[in-house]
């Protein structure tokens, strides 16, 4: 089975490949609103490189977030689009759930540990998870949003994420393999949308 996977919870997107289970190529790269081609260049560049084209690819995973509202929505809307014309499957992944199971995979002293998105106004979310037999992970609980000044009252105990470690696209291709997927192909958001003063009053002029 050939398997294109994609991770856009963060400033960096990602993608992989696997092949018969193993990992046949990847690649990691930071768009915005500016350069969202990028991420279609980066793919075909990746697909061609291993021999393949965008018809070889039998099914298609995507980390769900919690995360970037844009890069989750260009990363959904992205394979979506290569899944459609070939009427291909998309399996959503826990992007937090990825990390974490990546994150335990390098530390098997450990059994537990929190995943954590980036403050805004001075809030954090978290969620805590722990391993579920070799590969997979689950979640304990619900999602927490905590004031930066209060994060050891979310799991006491448990180790955090450092700082920096990000999802990637090579864990939500193992989770999918592993057979955790199968979420809704919706991102997770957990912050409140952010508001938008308007600039223009009902008649269209201006506001001062």
């Amino acid at each position: 089975m050939k398997l294109l996977a994609v991770e856009g919870s963060a400033s960096r997107v990602s993608l992989a490949l696997f092949e018969g289970g193993r990992l046949a190529g990847g690649r990691e790269l930071v768009v915005d609103r500016r350069n969202s081609q990028a991420l279609f260049d980066a793919a075909a560049d990746l697909v061609a490189g291993a021999g393949w084209t965008f018809g070889d690819i039998e099914v298609f995973a995507a980390g769900r977030g919690p995360g970037s509202y844009m890069g989750l929505r260009m990363s959904m809307t992205a394979v979506r689009g290569w899944a459609l014309p070939r009427e291909r499957t998309v399996w959503a992944v826990s992007s937090a759930a990825a990390l974490a199971a990546e994150v335990l995979s390098e530390q098997p002293e450990r059994e537990q540990v929190v995943v954590w998105g980036p403050s805004r106004k001075g809030i954090v979310w978290a969620g805590c998870f722990e391993r579920d037999g070799m590969t997979r992970v689950r979640q304990v609980g619900g999602w927490q949003l905590l004031a930066e000044g209060e994060l050891d009252k979310g799991w006491p105990g448990v180790p955090w994420v450092e700082p920096g470690r990000v999802p990637g696209a090579e864990w939500v291709g193992r989770l999918f393999l592993a057979g955790q997927a199968g979420e809704a192909l919706e991102p997770i958001y957990l912050h409140p949308a952010v508001a938008i003063p308007p600039r223009f009053d009902a008649e269209g002029r201006p506001l001062a």
